[in-house]
């Protein structure tokens, strides 16, 4: 009786411990007077870890004391895969600046320069779709007091901007 306890003790920790949602929050602002896109993504610490494992040889702990350089290349590079920015004829790269960790959450900082407003802008978020297919991935632009929202799921994950929404200032 007493390991029939344990037992349903240490599964119960268990089934607290993971989740049963997989999401990821992306906010782009666009600051006019820089022409940049300041991206901000955070997800969650054990799904990034667990992606990140299925391609990396080595085991991946983010948290760990290893070298962070390494790591914070391994995760601009999956960023720069799964996030992207085209205007239908090439695409756009950002700048990772970095990653902090909060609690069970990555938190990481990008941000894309841009020379001049793209006629058409598209934004795509595949994070993690190859390990949860049930993944959304919501998108928050704003440029302003302009604001809009998405929500990227593996049967869509790109979406076009309106051609007025970034509004450069000379």
């Amino acid at each position: 009786m007493i390991k029939l306890s344990l037992a349903y003790f240490f599964w119960f920790l268990g089934a607290l411990s993971t989740h049963n949602f997989y999401v990821s929050t992306t906010s782009i602002r666009f600051v006019a007077v820089d022409k940049t896109l300041q991206i901000t993504t955070q997800v969650f610490l054990d799904d990034f870890e667990s992606i990140l494992n299925i391609f990396e040889e080595d085991k991946i702990e983010l948290k760990a004391g290893g070298s962070q350089e390494e790591i914070d290349k391994i995760v601009k590079d999956y960023l720069q895969k799964k996030i992207t920015f085209n205007n239908g004829e090439h695409s756009f790269t950002y700048n990772f600046l970095g990653k902090i960790y909060r609690n069970d959450l990555m938190v990481a900082y990008m941000e894309l320069k841009l020379d001049s407003a793209p006629k058409h802008f598209n934004i795509k978020n595949s994070l993690f779709y190859e390990l949860f297919p049930d993944q959304k991935n919501i998108i928050h632009l704003k440029a302003g007091s302009k604001r809009k929202s998405f929500l990227a799921v593996s049967s869509k994950s790109e979406f076009e901007i309106p051609e007025d929404f970034l509004i450069f200032q000379n």
